[in-house]
C-alpha cells in the first residue's frame, strides 16, 4: 500500500468517526467548557426566584459584615457593605458557601440588630 492509499484510508476513517461521533463530541466539549456558567446560572436562578432573599434586604454575611442586597442577576449577586461603604460582588455559585443571615419579619420588635 502506498502513501496515498494510506492517507485515503485515514481520511475515510476520520470521516466515519466524525460523522458518527462528531455531534456527541461537540456537545460534550461545549458542556465541559460552559459547565461553570451553567452551574452558576442555575444557582443564580435558585437564589433570585427563591423566597429567602430579595433585593434591598438587609443581611449579615458570615455574621460579621452588615450588607444590603443591591442586585441579583442569574450569574452574580451584588452586596453593599454598609460599614465600609464598599461593593461586594459574589458569583452565585459561591453564595451557598457564604453564611448569609436575615432577620425574620417582626423579630426584635421591628428593631434591626
Amino acid at each position: 500500500m502506498n502513501h496515498q492509499g494510506l492517507a485515503d484510508e485515514l481520511v475515510k476513517l476520520a470521516e466515519h468517526l466524525v460523522g458518527g461521533y462528531g455531534i456527541l463530541f461537540f456537545v460534550a466539549f461545549v458542556t465541559f467548557m460552559f459547565r461553570d456558567f451553567v452551574t452558576n446560572f442555575a444557582a443564580g436562578l435558585r437564589f433570585m426566584f427563591g423566597s429567602d432573599f430579595d433585593v434591598d434586604d438587609l443581611v449579615w454575611i458570615d455574621g460579621k459584615k452588615r450588607a444590603r442586597i443591591m442586585r441579583q442577576t442569574p450569574v452574580k449577586t451584588v452586596f453593599h457593605l454598609l460599614e465600609t461603604d464598599r461593593k461586594l460582588v459574589v458569583p452565585n455559585i459561591d453564595l451557598y458557601k457564604l453564611k448569609i443571615e436575615k432577620a425574620l419579619p417582626g423579630a426584635n420588635d421591628g428593631r434591626d440588630i
